[in-house]
């Protein structure tokens, strides 16, 4: 419930800074912001043009903080590495960290979606995103970014699971 609820706040954050990134540097962009963008972003599509991509940001939220606890408490006790102490404490982490990784095509889609929004485009359906970026890059162009998206996985992981955890929290 915890990703499904940040989701109400990243997607138009999502929105945001997407847009700051695909539009830097154009003419008619040289000035924007994340007000700016706001506004444009609502005199374009309306409040809702803000939560373009809700969906897959809520599945993938959702199923991130639930694979990152779950494959961790996996590792803790059926790899059993709990007994290996605060080092096994952070391995088991660090592994849930990236096996949390798995839904990184919602992410990729995710983005797409955003940046559609961001251009003034209208966004395609979720399916269409996955569809074409299967056919115009094969299965790998779905995971793009992963590498990064596991180092941050991994100390997020350690951090909000491991250490809590270890705290007794």
């Amino acid at each position: 419930m915890g990703g499904v609820a940040q989701s109400v706040v990243m997607t138009p954050a999502g929105v945001i800074f997407t847009s700051l990134n695909v539009n830097s540097g154009k003419k008619g962009h040289e000035n924007d912001n994340a007000l700016t963008v706001c506004k444009r972003v609502v005199e374009e599509k309306g409040f809702v043009g803000l939560y373009r991509g809700l969906q897959p940001m809520a599945l993938r939220q959702a199923t991130n903080w639930a694979s990152r606890a779950g494959f961790t408490e996996i590792c803790r006790t059926t790899l059993k590495l709990q007994q290996y102490g605060v080092i096994g404490e952070i391995a088991a982490g660090a592994i849930g960290g990236v096996g949390s990784c798995w839904n990184t095509p919602i992410e990729t889609v995710r983005v797409l979606i955003a940046r559609d929004v961001s251009m003034g485009k209208n966004p395609k359906k979720f399916g269409e995103y996955w569809n074409d970026m299967v056919e115009d890059q094969g299965y790998p162009g779905l995971f793009r970014g992963i590498k990064p998206r596991a180092v941050q996985a991994i100390w997020q992981t350690v951090f909000m699971v491991v250490v809590p955890t270890l705290m007794g929290i």
